[in-house]
């Protein structure tokens, strides 16, 4: 069996193609990966912040979906907030990206991200990663093993430590960009099926 296929089958999270901005950072001689609380303590105030918005909003949404049409108004005036909110907590996450450590990911999900980079990693690398998904109110900073997927520049970072929530909060993502490939790839569908219909009246 191909390398490729075994890792696919090894992954136990739903991953999606999706392009998104992340840093890197190679650990230095003797840095190990942290355990959970040196994580929790080592995590940048913005993440944990985004995080707290994140849970929060996945509630309000949970709660709005049980109001009745008349407090559609209401609705409107919370899902505004909650843009402003995510403008600024934007403005903020932009203060943690390193130019110098940018790479952008292939594909990502609950279990790692694969990403392209004409710089050479080595199996087995150990990483620190920060992952930006802002048009999502998601932003991640956790640590990962490097992989090489193939020959050439494609490479798996692999979980090694990383929060719970903000695991949970990567499955949301990745669900709601099928939701919205899938809806795209119908509409798309519906359109060349019109076409096709007009042409042929």
């Amino acid at each position: 069996m191909a390398q490729q296929e075994q890792q696919i089958m090894a992954e136990p999270y739903f991953s999606i193609d999706y392009r998104a901005q992340v840093n890197l950072c190679l650990l230095a001689d003797g840095e190990t990966v942290p355990d959970a609380d040196t994580l929790e303590a080592q995590i940048p105030a913005p993440f944990k912040l985004i995080s707290e918005v994140t849970r929060i909003d996945t509630n309000n949404a949970r709660l709005l979906r049980n109001l009745d049409e008349h407090a559609a108004d209401l609705v409107e005036i919370i899902n505004l907030q909650s843009q402003k909110i995510d403008l600024v907590l934007s403005y903020v996450l932009a203060g943690e990206d390193s130019p110098d450590q940018r790479y952008y990911t292939q594909s990502l999900g609950g279990g790692g991200f694969r990403f392209l980079s004409s710089t050479p990693f080595a199996e087995g690398d150990e990483v620190r990663f920060k992952l930006f998904l802002p048009e999502l109110s998601v932003a991640v900073y956790g640590y990962g093993q490097i992989q090489q997927e193939q020959e050439g520049a494609l490479y798996h970072c692999q979980f090694s430590a990383l929060r719970e929530q903000d695991r949970d909060a990567l499955i949301r993502a990745s669900l709601q960009l099928q939701a919205k490939q899938l809806k795209a790839r119908a509409e798309r569908r519906a359109q060349q099926d019109d076409a096709i219909n007009n042409d042929s009246n």
